[in-house]
């Protein structure tokens, strides 16, 4: 005989299994979408075409470099290799192996629809870091806040074939710092304005300040420390130590491009 007293009881398990197995079903589906979200941000952020190691012509005989095989032209820049700026004239560094003689670079920075927004030839001997710093007035006439600015760094071996040109590219992300942070930096010491930035995601302004000369003996070392240890965490470890070497300004570059 059927118990007329269970059937409530029954029922309620029957709800609350089903209840469970909706909530389960919604949480894997809710975590299937954010994670469909997570690689759609992944894509949107960090899927520009980038190269921060150059291809090199390895083993080429029009090579400006010493064991092309083994030393590369690199910039540093963030692993997801967008990097974050706030400053007025944005600062990028590379790295540049030994050459065989003094070689021109060629910097180019253009904005997402590939209009070019500044251009600079320099030359130098190599083995070492280099800065290179877009002049304040190109922010004020074409830099726009929240926007992708896509740079090249080319090592002209070879002017006469410029196909061969040792490359390296990546994109700068153009931000602003909110005006608590502005504030806080316009009392900070060189040291403290880097951790600043780097708290904020401001890769290429926290690099600068690390450059920047130190108010003591004391922070120098920390300056050092620091620098190394930005390096280390993009995965740049083998040139924490590297020095710091000149640059010269091409005026007329056609008059001192390499000759074949």
């Amino acid at each position: 005989m059927l118990n007329i007293k269970y059937i409530p009881n029954q029922l309620m398990r029957l709800f609350s299994l089903t209840l469970v197995l909706n909530l389960v079903w919604l949480g894997l589906a809710n975590s299937a979408t954010a994670e469909q979200k997570t690689e759609k941000t992944r894509t949107a952020d960090f899927g520009l075409p980038t190269h921060r190691r150059d291809g090199g012509s390895r083993g080429s005989q029009d090579s400006c470099v010493v064991n092309a095989e083994t030393q590369n032209l690199m910039a540093l820049i963030p692993q997801e290799n967008v990097g974050k700026n706030a400053s007025a004239s944005p600062k990028l560094f590379f790295y540049v192996p030994e050459l065989k003689k003094p070689s021109t670079l060629e910097f180019v920075l253009r904005n997402k629809q590939d209009q070019l927004i500044y251009e600079t030839f320099l030359s130098t001997e190599g083995n070492g870091i280099i800065s290179i710093e877009v002049p304040a007035g190109v922010k004020s006439n074409l830099l726009e806040t929240d926007q992708n600015y896509h740079w090249y760094l080319s090592m002209i071996c070879n002017d006469q074939q410029r196909s061969r040109d040792i490359v390296v590219e990546g994109w700068m992300r153009q931000g602003r710092l909110n005006l608590a942070t502005q504030r806080q930096l316009n009392k900070a010491s060189s040291l403290k304005k880097a951790e600043v930035y780097r708290q904020q995601g401001f890769w290429f302004d926290a690099l600068s300040a690390l450059t920047e000369n130190p108010d003591s003996v004391a922070e120098e070392t920390m300056m050092r420390q620091k620098w190394s240890e930005m390096l280390v965490s993009a995965g740049l470890e083998t040139l924490a130590s590297k020095p710091f070497i000149e640059i010269k300004l091409i005026e007329n570059p056609q008059n001192s491009l390499p000759i074949k």
